[in-house]
């Protein structure tokens, strides 16, 4: 079941959770309570999280949610959990959480023909004691009261469903809607890739923000003109700008190092004339 995006929460009947910033993955309990993890890709990912061996839920049970890392201030750190899922059988003991969204299977028998609210009711009744390893995500009816927590927190954003909505695999349901938490800033062109696109990005201050891939064709044809004249030096990868012009990115958050998360081009800043 995959999501619509929006910019702002939908009116209507919908339920909300919060948007973990994490990978979506699939728990899996077979025969003799046997754990299995997979990506939303359907990577088996169990080695790489040893400790859900055995999380003590019936045989027959397949939950939906997000993996996540969780940080002191109890905020989801999205490299921590990458680091995670990229090690090798769990070598890197970052601790994680499984953040259950939905219910799938219940006891050998599928539920996804079942109305969203019959499967939310049955997976907290399931999960009605979380532990550090799981939990159920805890739905609200004000959707736009949720977002603003969100912005207010600094929070990846929410997700709205449809009530009354069934579970589709591999489908991208306008029942299932994105929000998410957007942060800006403004920032100078620093460079440009040789090989596939990118600008360099640089802070106001004059310090590295990122790498900026999502730029639309027109912007990027319009900045190459003009960057030829900007050009100060160059090497294997990278020709290397007088930082003069500037423009407005959208990213989710900022990394552990500082940098802009995924950055991409809204708009040209232009200097105010007297």
């Amino acid at each position: 079941m995959l999501l619509h995006k929006s910019a702002t929460p939908p009116a209507g009947d919908y339920i909300h959770h919060l948007k973990y910033d994490g990978f979506r993955c699939l728990l899996h309990v077979g025969s003799g309570g046997k754990t299995k993890l997979y990506t939303r890709q359907q990577n088996d990912c169990t080695l790489n999280f040893p400790e859900f061996a055995g999380v003590g839920l019936p045989a027959g049970t397949i939950l939906d949610g997000e993996m996540v890392a969780l940080g002191d201030d109890g905020k989801p750190i999205f490299e921590d959990v990458m680091n995670r899922l990229k090690s090798r059988r769990g070598q890197h003991r970052q601790p994680v959480h499984f953040a259950a969204f939905d219910l799938l299977m219940l006891g050998g028998k599928s539920i996804m023909h079942e109305p969203l609210e019959t499967r939310l009711a049955a997976l907290l009744e399931l999960l009605a004691e979380p532990t550090e390893l799981l939990s159920a995500v805890q739905s609200a009816e004000d959707g736009e009261g949720l977002f603003e927590a969100v912005k207010r927190l600094g929070l990846e954003g929410i997700v709205s469903k449809k009530k009354g909505s069934r579970y589709t695999l591999d489908h991208r349901s306008p029942d299932w809607i994105k929000v998410k938490n957007y942060q800006y800033a403004v920032v100078s062109i620093a460079g440009i890739r040789k090989s596939e696109f990118a600008w360099l990005l640089q802070n106001t201050d004059g310090s590295y923000a990122g790498i900026c891939e999502l730029v639309p064709p027109k912007e990027r044809a319009a900045f190459y003109q003009v960057a030829q004249q900007l050009i100060r030096s160059e090497d294997k990868h990278w020709l290397y700008l007088d930082p003069r012009i500037q423009c407005q990115v959208k990213f989710q958050c900022y990394t552990k190092g500082g940098l802009l998360r995924t950055p991409s081009f809204v708009e040209f800043i232009f200097p105010k004339s007297a």
